[in-house]
């Protein structure tokens, strides 16, 4: 990122009134993940004004914005505001969706591959995390609304029906993109959408906070990120926790970037059979809906 704003400054030096960061660039500087494979100095993304020619030059791509009030400032820089720069990156989503399983895996490892690439170029569920990370963000607030409007006002435009997908797939409350592969992986392999970033009580009493949860098996996932492990502190509190919502009945399974990225059928495997001992088919549960409130899990031990 320290390349990337050093670099935007000093092209920002040959904008005119009304330009813009925009796309991937946009996206980057506003913070959102996006797969690590893409090189974001190779082609810097600007967005022009209404009436203006989309000029370019090398590693620079030009774009015609048709609203002016689609552009604000983030920590100083021109870019273009939260809902449209999801609106632009929609149409860098490529044709191929996510229809099962093997492509959610698929989708999930591009984005630890190391090589690079200059053509920006989005998966679906790369889409989904943005959008996951919009609605999640605490400052400036986006809420899912103002993304419908945005989505209204877009029309037919390319990128509409990946957009449209992507919010009805987006949920609140989630602390990575990891954990929205993580999701989209297990709906794509037949399970029901988990409830996501409920607070787990013992009476009045909290407890815990899974990641992804069915609560009405107790079955709780958690995504554990390499903090999880390097953390002295954190691991403890992990392991409290987790004992906890055992005491009170839950089965929980800690997962790792390899159980997501390297080994799925495996963990498929293990999630299954967590439903197997509950007697309950995962084909049978309806998934859980969105919710703007954070659930709120009470327990009587």
């Amino acid at each position: 990122m320290h390349d990337l704003g050093a670099l935007c400054e000093a092209v920002e030096l040959t904008f005119s009134d009304g330009d813009a960061w925009s796309h991937t660039t946009a996206a980057a500087l506003w913070g959102l993940p996006l797969p690590s494979g893409i090189d974001l100095t190779a082609t810097l993304h600007v967005s022009r004004g209404p009436g203006k020619f989309p000029s370019e030059a090398a590693g620079i791509t030009g774009h015609v914005r048709p609203r002016t009030n689609h552009v604000t400032r983030h920590r100083g820089r021109p870019v273009t505001t939260l809902a449209r720069t999801w609106l632009d990156l929609a149409g860098l989503v490529r044709p191929a969706a996510l229809t099962g399983p093997d492509q959610g895996r698929v989708d999930a490892r591009r984005a630890t591959m190391p090589s690079l690439s200059s053509t920006h170029e989005l998966s679906f569920m790369d889409l989904v995390c943005v959008t996951d990370a919009i609605v999640g963000r605490r400052w400036p607030a986006v809420p899912r609304e103002e993304l419908a409007r945005a989505l209204a006002w877009h029309g037919s435009r390319r990128g509409a029906r990946a957009l449209r997908r992507a919010l009805a797939a987006t949920r609140a409350f989630v602390d990575s993109p990891m954990e929205t592969r993580l999701r989209l992986m297990l709906v794509a392999s037949g399970f029901p959408c988990p409830v996501v970033g409920a607070d787990v009580y013992d009476r009045d009493r909290w407890v815990a906070r899974p990641d992804l949860c069915w609560p009405g098996l107790r079955i709780a996932i958690e995504y554990d990120g390499i903090h999880h492990l390097t953390d002295r502190q954190q691991m403890l509190d992990d392991v409290a926790r987790r004992e906890e919502l055992e005491r009170l009945g839950w089965r929980v399974l800690v997962l790792y970037a390899d159980d997501v990225l390297r080994r799925w059928p495996a963990t498929t495997g293990r999630v299954m059979q967590a439903f197997a001992d509950r007697g309950v088919d995962p084909g049978n549960l309806a998934d859980a809906p969105d919710v703007v409130v954070r659930p709120r899990i009470v327990e009587v031990a």
